[in-house]
């Protein structure tokens, strides 16, 4: 054969396998880009917290199946109804990939598409909630709830099913009853006020800031107590936050030990309580002759709360005494006294008879008030005083005798201040200053030459003498 025709052939041959090669991948790109076209996520695109930027939908699907997988053996659904919280059986749950990744817009934050079967829901809620009746338009409304809370792919998530959206009965949750003594009309007007009023859901109430508002005219501090203290009675049988209460200085007559709720306006002393459910509730007041009844309605809890005392102890009274110049004889009580008394108060959490936790709600603390008795004034005894000893600084001891001279007593014979001018054994005490003349001074008199100035008789002071005359009246002396 020719080299030339073998050339030829050969250049016709590959010629014609480019143009079939390059047709074909044609073909391919067309069908890919015209006839099926591969979807390819843009810039800044997630599904949950994954990034599938600038990836095909194919690539995204195996990347998030692998993850889903493991999230799906970690993850946790808590639900919260009330006061009590359960975890969701998510074993149950399936995860819809090909609906997640067809509703996925390109460029933005999508989620999850989760399918949770209203079945399992349904069992859940009865067997962790057994304390309400759900009915199916709960269950369809829960199932949906929880289906949104996924969507964002967490490994944890809690979602709160007890708003009050749901068509579950309300009843009253505690009912309390209080001895009260009230003597104002403005303790009605309170009272009434307070009947009916809705405890928002996740929100405070202040005692003080909704009697603010009242027209209170003559309602004293102590009947303000009473009522707080029916209510704060009410609350503690709750799940509510306690965020502030206070005592007063004396252990009340009318509210029961450890359940006293002070108000005093003047100082700002209030009772404030949170409701932390997504519920409401409704607060009843009702008054009778010589009580006050507290009421809560609402969804119920599924834990009972008790009240408790503990570590209770009386104070016991001191006598104090005073002295008075106005008493004169026996004692005049100013103040009889009465016992203080510490305690500790506590709520225990019952879930199906039996304790669950137990909580230190307060420890509440009343001093005692001292009896105060008056007496009579009384002459104080004057203090004995101990000899000062040696080494004392007021120690004195002319004598060297070791023993501390008392210089108040008369010197003893041998002491060096001991005088006996007349030589009896006895001390002669200086003789005070006077006019009688001493030995060698002028006036000096001694006739009886004994060494002691003789006294003269002072003429005025000699008696008068009478002249006596004889029988003829003669003179004889003067």
């Amino acid at each position: 054969m020719d080299n030339k025709l073998v050339g030829l052939t050969f250049a016709a041959i590959f010629g014609f396998a480019l143009i079939v090669f390059g047709a074909a991948n044609a073909g391919a790109y067309a069908v890919d880009t015209w006839i099926f076209p591969v979807e390819e996520y843009g810039d800044n695109t997630y599904i949950g917290t994954n990034d599938v930027s600038n990836m095909e939908v194919p690539a995204a699907k195996m990347m998030l199946a692998g993850q889903l997988e493991a999230w799906q053996a970690e993850a946790k659904l808590d639900v919260v109804y009330q006061d009590a919280t359960a975890t969701y059986p998510l074993e149950t749950a399936e995860i819809l990939l090909d609906e997640t990744l067809s509703s996925a817009q390109t460029g933005s934050q999508n989620s999850f598409v989760f399918g949770l079967s209203p079945d399992a829901t349904r069992e859940f809620l009865a067997e962790q909630f057994p304390v309400v009746t759900f009915t199916e338009t709960d269950i369809a409304t829960i199932n949906n709830k929880l289906e949104t809370a996924l969507k964002a792919g967490q490994t944890k998530t809690k979602v709160s099913i007890s708003d009050d959206s749901l068509s579950v009965d309300r009843e009253k949750v505690v009912d309390v009853v209080f001895p009260t003594k009230f003597v104002s009309l403005d303790s009605a007007t309170v009272i009434e006020a307070l009947n009916g009023i809705q405890l928002a859901p996740e929100t405070q109430f202040s005692f003080l800031d909704f009697i603010e508002e009242l027209p209170l005219t003559d309602i004293s501090d102590d009947e303000l107590t009473q009522i707080a203290s029916t209510i704060y009675g009410a609350v503690l049988q709750t799940n509510f936050l306690i965020d502030e209460r206070s005592i007063g200085t004396q252990l009340p007559a009318q509210v029961p030990a450890g359940q006293e709720a002070a108000i005093n306006r003047h100082l700002g002393v209030d009772l404030a309580f949170t409701n932390p459910n997504t519920s409401s509730f409704t607060l009843n007041l009702s008054k009778k002759k010589d009580s006050l009844n507290a009421s809560i309605s609402g969804f119920p809890f599924v834990y009972e709360y008790a009240i408790g005392i503990t570590e209770e102890k009386e104070i016991e009274v001191r006598v104090v005494q005073q002295f008075s110049a106005f008493v004169t004889s026996g004692k005049k009580v100013e103040e009889k006294g009465l016992k203080g008394k510490s305690l500790t108060v506590i709520q225990t959490v019952i879930d199906n008879d039996e304790p669950l936790e137990v909580v230190t709600v307060s420890k509440d603390f009343y001093p005692p008030i001292h009896r105060i008795e008056v007496l009579p004034l009384e002459k104080k005894e004057e203090p004995v005083t101990e000899a000062p000893v040696e080494g004392d600084s007021d120690f004195v001891d002319a004598n060297g005798d070791g023993v501390h001279d008392d210089i108040t007593a008369d010197p003893e014979p041998g002491d060096s201040d001991f005088v006996d001018v007349n030589n009896d054994g006895v001390y002669d005490p200086p003789v005070e200053e006077s006019n009688v003349p001493k030995s060698g001074e002028p006036g000096f008199v001694d006739d009886n030459n004994d060494g002691v100035y003789d006294e003269v008789e002072d003429e005025q002071q000699q008696p008068e003498k009478k002249p006596v005359y004889d029988k003829g009246g003669n003179l004889v002396t003067e």
